[in-house]
């Protein structure tokens, strides 16, 4: 979220500019909207360690040392998807999470102390589910970021392991309709189970995931 400044602003007019900078990262004490049903494992999405994100508060992209767990943002931006835009309006504002009771504009110093405190993860959302545990576990051990980041390093100094990324990205691809297949999980859940696929977020590195004639996947710097 954006730290924004309305001068004299004492109370939330709720103008729904905090909705459009940002969705919010999910503590610990969110755990009972997803028991209570105002928030379901379709409308997050999981941002893994070491990935390339935008810090709205700084304005500048950082490195994230850990996991964060979101509420999913509209396609093309960054806004809520439960922001009503038309409305400007929250459709769970009466049971919406601790970042969002814990934002005032005017006064930021509640928001910094409420983002300290531990986040939700997915280890804590799967308890009693060892078997899909296991899995993003394993995905999370081969699909590392501090894996890539150490293959594109090797690339950057002319050696060639774009074998090697390809078969993380493709371990990546290929796994996702196979979780379906074989556990029923919805494919909206892959995003909270798996995180973002690595043939978008790869873009950090630098590179692009395109398709040739044949169907097969090539990496290309971006220019």
């Amino acid at each position: 979220m954006d730290i924004l400044t309305f001068g004299s602003k004492a109370e939330c007019s709720r103008c729904g500019q905090c909705c459009v900078k940002g969705s919010p990262t999910l503590h610990l004490g969110d755990s009972q909207l997803l028991k209570d049903g105002t928030l379901n494992y379709k409308d997050l999405f999981t941002i893994r360690e070491g990935e390339l994100v935008y810090n709205n508060m700084d304005d500048e992209f950082i490195t994230i040392d850990c996991e964060l767990i979101k509420i999913r943002e509209k396609a093309g931006c960054r806004t809520c998807f439960f922001h009503s835009e038309d409305a400007s309006s929250c459709d769970i504002y009466e049971n919406r999470p601790v970042q969002c009771r814990a934002y005032e504009c005017w006064d930021t110093e509640k928001f910094m102390t409420a983002f300290t405190e531990d986040k939700l993860t997915r280890a804590e959302l799967l308890k009693g589910q060892p078997s899909l545990i296991e899995i993003v576990n394993a995905h999370d051990l081969k699909c590392s970021y501090k894996n890539l980041e150490g293959l594109f390093s090797e690339i950057a100094q002319g050696k060639d392991y774009t074998g090697e990324v390809l078969e993380i990205l493709g371990y990546d691809t290929y796994l996702r309709p196979l979780l379906i297949e074989k556990t029923g999980v919805p494919e909206e859940y892959l995003g909270l189970l798996l995180g973002r696929p690595l043939i978008e977020t790869v873009i950090m590195f630098g590179y692009k995931v395109e398709k040739d004639d044949e169907g097969n996947y090539c990496l290309l710097p971006i220019q």
